[in-house]
Order: C-alpha cells, then structure tokens, then sequence
C-alpha cells in the first residue's frame, strides 16, 4: 500500500493543520492588553478593555512588568493604544489593569493565567422556604450573566454551589482577574429603555406622523430632517408631545423616528411569584408569560406612540400583532425585541403582559429570566456576602503552566521510551508517537474552536484520553503483526 495514496492520513493531516490554525500558536507574541480601566483612571473614557497598548512615553511595551515602571508615574504620559495617541496628565494612579497578550487562541483557565474565585452568600428574608431561596439563586445568576453580556465580559463562570449543610452560594470565577473587577461587576446597576420606532415616509420631500391627537411634519433636509423648525440628525432627539423620540435613520424615501416609552423609572415592579407568571407547555413547544407594572406616565406614553401603528397577521400562528416592535435597550446596548399586540394599540395599561416561546422548557425559562433581569435594569434581587475570597497570581499561574508543560513533556518522553523498548524499530513508534501527538493538537484545536476553558482538571483529562489512545494502538499493533505478547496498560 502506498502510504501518501491512504485517504486517512491526509484526512489526519488535514484535522491537524486545521486544528493548528484555530490554535493559532504564536509563543513570540509581545505586548499587553487592557483588562479593565477604573472610572477613576484618567484613561477613563480614552482607553476601553481589549485595546492593545503599544507604548508608553515613546517606550515599547513588552509585557506586564513594562506597565509596572509607570505605575506611580506623575506627569505627562504618552500613550500609544489601538493605533492612536492620548496624552494625559497622570498624578501616580494609572487606574489600569493589563494581561500579556496570549500565545495562542486557547481559553486557560484560572489555574493557568491566574484570576479571582469568590464566594458569595445571599441574604434571605427569614420568612422565605427552600424552594424560593433556589429560584432567588437561579435569578442573581440570570441578572449577572445579563450584566457580563452588557458590559462583554465574556470570561465569567456562575455556578450555583451548596455546602454540606444544603446552604446555597453563587461562585464566580474570572480568569486574569482581580478582585475589584468582580465588586465592579456586582456593583453595576445598568440604565434600562425601551424604544417603539415610526416609519415616516417622504412624499415630495416631506412626511407626516401622527401622536396622540396631533400631527407633526417631517421635512426631509440633505442627510437630516426637519422637525418644528428644528433640523436634527441620526442619534439626535427631540419632544413631541412630551415623548423623547431619536433619529433611528433618514433616507430619501423615509425616515425612523423612535420614541422612548419607559425607562428604569417607569417600570415599578416586575413579577416573579406564579400568580403574575408561569411557563407552560404551548402546542409542540413552551411558553412563557410574566407581569410587570409601569408608570402611569410610561402607559400614556405607549398609548400615544402605538395608536395609530398598522396591524400584521402572523401567517403562522394567525395572531394579529403591530408592524413594529418594542426594542429593549441596558446601556444603550440592544437587549431584545418583543412583538406588540394588536390588541395593546393604543391603550394605556399600567400592568401589561410579556409573554414568550420556545422548542424547551429549560430554553423558555432562561429566555423569562433574562427578559425579567432586563426590564429590572440588572438590579440584584438580593444583596449578597463575600463569604470567601481566592486569589491566583498571574505569576503563580505561570508557574503552574510551566509545571504543567514540563509533566506533559515528560508523559510524552516516557511513552516514547517505553514504546521504544517494546518494538524496537523507529518504523513502529514514529507513527505511534506521531499520532500521540495530533490526538492532543486535535484536541486543543477543537477546544479554541468551541471556547473550551482549558484547566489543570482538563489537561489531566487530555493526558488521559492520550494514554488510553496509547494502549488501543499498541493492541493494534499487536494484533496487526501477528504478536500475542501480553500488552500492559501505559
């Protein structure tokens, strides 16, 4: 047989070269990225988490350590970041935290790069049983991974965690982070709005949108419009009857104008007990449906925006809802869109209901949870209490990836030895030994793929799985060249 003509070993190759370039090793890479900028920082607002910092005051920045030397620097600092310069008068407080930039596309974990574990216990009201404390657990989950989402902290484990006594904690985990980064996060409280846009369309340059009982004219002008006398463009606001609208778009057949129907103010409470919201089953799938209470204000508002918007039938379901959606907004980051229904046009409810689907049960009630912590403005339904704090140093996890790479390297050595001793000839074990090795690339590939958190607990797995690979191929060795020789286990 042709060894170059065996489809599988190109199908090997190939897996490994895919899995190389999804690695992307790079053990040269220099440099530092900023991890987060505290609002007392003088960068605050000049320099954002992600962007790459090149140099400072005209000197290369390598690595962490680099940073260091500025730490109680005062005076002017030049610093070059994401290709741009800012100059800033510093007083001894950078207010920033930096990583090395990594070596590959591999998620490390805590063990690895260092990072902060913290412990956190929920204080109950003593009126409440087992069965409300886990629901309270599940929504601090629910508001936090919305807070992450918000603010792209993408690097953040929740996990609901009991001790031996049945207590419940929440534990959070963030890789190559400190602690304050975490009390930030739990701190963060975001601004919640929610906009229903009008289409206006142009008819020799001019348009016509209804609100309430009166008519507002919207002359087109160049890339802007014109509005009461008042030319504004896109991102720009303005009151009419008593409703903020923003410039959504303007082209030359229409433009969108979006008013804002509640904010953080208007939404006085939403409900969580099963007398205000359920999940059920719903034909093949789930459905959810939950209550809250808005602003007197807020429903008048609603009313005067959604009055006069056209109806659609959905074709599928054969629901009647309006032409446009209600657009959730934390931060002035898009959140969610919800459909209106025909039957709310135009009427001020002070109690509506929001109601939702999907194919499972677990995706209806994460999707509930969600749209819940939204409309609460990622308040926490509880305070909750460090009750334990660990921290891993940058330094110390470097030292456990060292640690890690060198018992690796030996497994890989001592396999090849005792391969070596058993068959003796290189045309045996260079193939044993190279299939060894594209299991693991194959297997760090497939991880930087799907985001895999690579830790001490999943290298032991790796290393494990690579053994058990080991012993199936000297079985197949043997039996392939006729030996009966007992095979012992690696």
């Amino acid at each position: 047989m042709n060894f170059w003509k065996e489809w599988r070993i190109w199908l090997l190759i190939l897996a490994v070269i895919g899995s190389l370039i999804a690695i992307s090793p790079n053990p040269w890479a220099s440099g530092v990225v900023v991890k987060y900028v505290d609002k007392d920082s003088p960068f605050y607002g000049e320099i954002f988490p992600g962007e790459r910092i090149s140099s400072i005051n005209e000197r290369a920045i390598q690595s962490t350590i680099d940073m260091l030397e500025y730490e109680n620097y005062t005076g002017m600092l030049r610093v070059f970041h994401n290709g741009k310069l800012t100059l800033k008068e510093v007083k001894g407080n950078l207010g920033l935290e930096v990583k090395n930039i990594g070596i590959s596309n591999l998620n490390l974990g805590m063990d690895l790069v260092g990072g902060t574990r913290v412990l956190l216990r929920p204080v109950y009201e003593e009126e409440m049983n087992e069965s409300d404390k886990n629901l309270l657990i599940d929504r601090v989950i629910s508001t936090l991974q919305t807070r992450m989402n918000v603010y792209g902290l993408k690097e953040i484990k929740f996990q609901a965690v009991k001790d031996v006594a049945g207590n419940r904690y929440v534990q959070i985990e963030m890789a190559g982070a400190s602690k304050k980064e975490i009390d930030d996060l739990l701190e963060k409280q975001g601004k919640f709005e929610a906009y229903i846009p009008r289409m206006v369309k142009f008819v020799n340059g001019s348009g016509v949108v209804e609100i309430g009982d009166k008519n507002y004219t919207i002359a087109k002008a160049g890339e802007n419009i014109t509005v009461m006398g008042e030319t504004i463009g896109i991102n720009d606001t303005i009151n009419l009857g008593k409703i903020e609208f923003k410039v959504w778009n303007v082209t030359n057949e229409s433009c969108i104008l979006a008013g804002k129907v509640f904010t953080s103010e208007d939404i006085k409470y939403v409900y969580f007990d099963p007398q205000h919201s359920y999940v059920r089953r719903y034909g093949k799938g789930w459905e959810f449906s939950f209550q809250i209470l808005v602003s007197d204000e807020g429903a008048e508002r609603f009313a005067n925006i959604t009055e006069d918007i056209p109806v659609e039938i959905d074709s599928k379901t054969g629901e009647s809802y309006l032409q446009q959606r209600i657009y959730l907004f934390l931060d002035e980051t898009l959140m969610d869109s919800l459909r209106i229904s025909a039957g709310l046009a135009g009427r001020a409810y002070s109690t509506p209901m929001i109601t939702g689907g999907g194919n499972t049960e677990k995706e209806v009630v994460r999707n509930e949870r969600r749209l819940q912590s939204i409309l609460s403005s990622g308040a926490l339904p509880v305070k909750l209490e460090a009750v334990r704090v660990d921290t891993i140093s940058p330094s110390l996890g470097s030292q456990f990836m060292k640690s890690v790479l060198i018992a690796m390297l030996g497994a890989l050595i001592a396999v090849s030895v005792i391969v070596s001793l058993r068959y003796k000839t290189w045309k045996i074990v260079l193939p044993i030994m190279l299939t060894c090795v594209s299991e693991i690339i194959i297997i760090l590939g497939v991880a930087s793929i799907i985001k895999w958190t690579i830790d001490l607990s999943a290298i032991a797995g790796i290393i494990a799985t690579v053994g058990t690979g080991v012993d199936a191929q000297i079985i197949i060795t043997d039996e392939v060249s006729g030996r009966r020789d007992i095979v012992f286990s690696m």
